[in-house]
């Protein structure tokens, strides 16, 4: 009997049944399950050819075949022990996610394919005979089997196709009856799987292989097929992956007990790094306790560093305190106060030596040095009375006074410095309070109008006031060095009473005109609606419209009136009809004639000759898919040709049909969809002959009418 070697020795039954599986172990030691298929010796024989190719030519999605053999009883196969998880557990914890369920789906149907490129079919199969490795490869088992049956049928290749349909279904979690797909699913790979469920596909499982890959060819990236392959693992428990810190045997440990004692006596300080505890039991928990052992490796380097600390602190920290502490503040001393101490003495120095003089001249000075003080600040919540009564007066004196008195300061105080006289001019310079009311926001609104019409008279009268302001600032701080805080203020009080018709118009213009120049943003719709006139094309697009209406109503009546006539027209011909049908009677009675028979129904070896459900015909084309059946199973050239007889005129036209030769004997040929232009005619009909290995005729399809009328 041919084998590819002897058959093993079977030590226990795991899988009892048909085709029922032993534990045995083959010659080359390895381990595998043995089937024993029951058949005749006939059909074993025959399928040794199968079972031979799927041994030698092994396909990645098919469980491969290690050994093989017969024996009276029919065929042995002997397959890996362990094929896997089938499908149907993996989806009883819920369906897969697109990129694995479309691998899964391409791989079956890949399996599928290469079976009937061998000539074997399996007639269809559940989600048991699919099953995913622990690595994530998908395989189709129980094809030994279907090797030992006979020459596979178009339903047994159709029923392949639709078990694979309903797989992937199921595996991307689709109802192939019809319900609504989830959304993340095209539309398109829904159609596909669908059809492949239904047996709209054919029995073709390379093109159903090809229409799904063209549908989820986004879904069998490359970039996507990794994650699908892990995704397939990890759901059928496959191997977890190694963890980022991988084992080390037991035996690297104790070499690195040994440099810890050393550690320690380095850093007999540190026994946080070296604690007892982790030295007591490291090897019970191996995976929490290799990275302690790891650490001791790296320590060591550590302890390093901390011990220069101790000896840095002690030795230089306690004599510098002792001597440094002595000598570092005279260095200091002597480096920052010389260069210090002659700019800030040079500068008051200087200014303070020509004034004072003339200070000391006269020391009665000082009792009119603390008059114009700004102690005198206590008048100035008076002066705010002074401010209100300009109120109602015009601008036009503040802008008058502050010039008057500014040339009278600057002429007073070079002369008057000796004389008590300057006192008087003191009072006139009580434009400090006018400096004190213009930080009051009570007067500025009201002078809001003026400083508008007077910005222009203002400037000229700056430039010759610019001049006494350095004159001014001279001559007031001898007063203010008794008071330092005051001096600035008295020095910038002039300084504003001669430029306040500048300063106050200036703010006060700016913002106002912005929000007087706001109201034009409304006038901008004026505008606006100057370019808005289009609304008086309303009137003429209304116009239109109804003009528009008026002639689709005019045409109407014409039309109407029109029908009528014809109507009118139509009314004299009906007489003849009348004539016409006794004409035509006699034909009609006698133009249908019986199709007449081309060939018997049955020849052997054909049994018979069928048009299959899914053709469909017209007077014009016709789609036919022929099946023919043969007993015994034919493997040479097998073909057919159609008849269309018109049954009107009694004429015959022969059409092309289609010649094949199956790669194996068959005992169902169905070539698949074929496309036939017909003639003209009112009513025909079509058959279907076979010419070899013999002629046998189909029953007729009828076409077009029961009439030839």
């Amino acid at each position: 009997m041919p084998e590819s070697e002897p058959k093993p020795k079977l030590i226990e039954l795991v899988a009892p049944g048909a085709g029922q599986g032993w534990k045995a172990v083959l010659k080359n030691g390895k381990p595998a399950v043995v089937h024993e298929i029951s058949a005749p010796a006939t059909e074993a024989a025959a399928a040794v050819p199968r079972i031979q190719r799927l041994t030698e030519h092994r396909h990645p999605s098919l469980a491969p075949v290690l050994a093989w053999g017969t024996d009276p009883n029919g065929i042995w196969v002997a397959v890996e022990p362990n094929e896997g998880t089938p499908l149907g557990t993996i989806l009883s914890r819920g369906p897969l996610t697109p990129p694995a369920a479309a691998a899964l789906g391409a791989a079956v149907l890949s399996g599928v394919a290469a079976l009937h490129e061998s000539g074997i079919a399996m007639g269809g199969f559940g989600a048991a005979a699919i099953r995913v490795t622990g690595n994530g490869e998908v395989r189709l088992s129980g094809h030994p089997a279907a090797a030992v049956r006979g020459a596979p049928s178009q339903s047994d290749l159709r029923a392949d196709v639709r078990s694979c349909g309903m797989a992937i279904c199921a595996a991307f979690g689709v109802d192939p009856a019809g319900a609504p797909a989830p959304p993340t699913i095209p539309p398109g790979l829904v159609v596909t799987m669908r059809s492949m469920a239904s047996g709209a596909m054919g029995p073709a499982a390379d093109r159903a292989q090809g229409a799904l890959r063209e549908m989820a060819s986004a879904l069998l990236a490359p970039d996507r097929m990794t994650a699908a392959q892990s995704e397939l693992a990890l759901r059928a428990g496959g191997r977890e992956m190694p963890s980022i810190t991988p084992y080390l045997p037991k035996d690297t440990f104790p070499p690195e007990p040994a440099p810890r004692p050393s550690a320690p006596q380095q850093t007999q300080t540190t026994s946080t790094y070296t604690p007892p505890p982790p030295d007591e039991a490291p090897k019970r928990p191996s995976a929490s306790y290799e990275p302690p052992a790891r650490s001791t490796e790296t320590y060591p380097p550590p302890p390093g560093p901390p011990v220069p600390p101790p000896f840095v602190p002690p030795p230089r920290n306690e004599p510098p305190p002792s001597a440094p502490a002595s000598y570092e503040p005279p260095p200091r001393a002597a480096e920052t106060f010389p260069p210090v101490a002659p700019p800030s003495v040079a500068t008051p120095v200087p200014t303070w030596d020509a004034k004072p003089a003339a200070a000391a001249a006269q020391p009665g000075l000082e009792t009119w040095d603390t008059v114009p003080s700004p102690p005198s600040a206590a008048t100035p919540p008076t002066a705010p009375v002074a401010p209100a009564a300009p109120k109602p007066s015009p601008s036009s004196t503040w802008d008058t006074f502050p010039p008057a008195p500014a040339p009278s300061e600057a002429v007073a105080p070079t002369p008057a410095a000796p004389l008590p006289m300057p006192s008087k001019p003191e009072p006139s310079a009580e434009a400090k309070p006018s400096w004190t009311a213009i930080p009051t926001p009570v007067w500025t609104p009201t002078a809001d109008v003026a400083p508008a019409e007077t910005p222009a008279p203002p400037k000229p009268t700056p430039p010759p006031a610019a001049a006494p302001p350095p004159a001014a600032p001279s001559y007031t701080p001898p007063a203010a060095p008794s008071d330092t805080p005051p001096a600035a203020p008295s020095y910038l009080a002039p300084s504003p009473s001669s430029t306040t018709a500048t300063s106050a118009p200036a703010p006060i213009t700016v913002p106002p005109p912005t929000p007087a120049r706001k109201p034009p943003a409304p006038r901008r719709p004026t505008r606006d609606q100057a370019t808005e006139r289009p609304p008086w094309l309303v009137p003429a697009i209304i116009a239109i419209v109804v003009i528009l209406l008026l002639g689709s109503v005019g045409a109407i009546v014409l039309s109407n009136r029109g029908s009528t006539n014809n109507s009118i027209a139509t009314t004299s011909p009906k007489t003849s009809p009348k004539v016409s049908p006794k004409a035509s009677a006699s034909p009609s009675a006698v133009g249908l004639q019986p199709v007449p028979t081309y060939a018997p129904s049955a020849n052997p070896p054909v049994t018979s000759v069928e048009f299959l459900p899914d053709a469909t015909c017209t007077l014009t084309s016709c789609r036919v898919d022929v099946e023919m059946k043969y007993s015994p199973p034919q493997g040479g050239e097998l073909g057919y040709t159609l008849k269309f007889f018109d049954r009107c005129k009694g004429t015959t036209t022969d059409l092309p049909g289609r010649h094949f030769t199956p790669p194996t004997p068959f005992v169902r040929a169905d070539p698949g969809f074929e496309n036939v232009t017909l003639p003209s005619a009112k009513s025909a009909a079509l058959v279907a002959v076979s010419t070899t290995p013999a002629v046998a005729a189909s029953a007729p399809i009828l076409l077009g009418a029961e009439s030839c009328s």
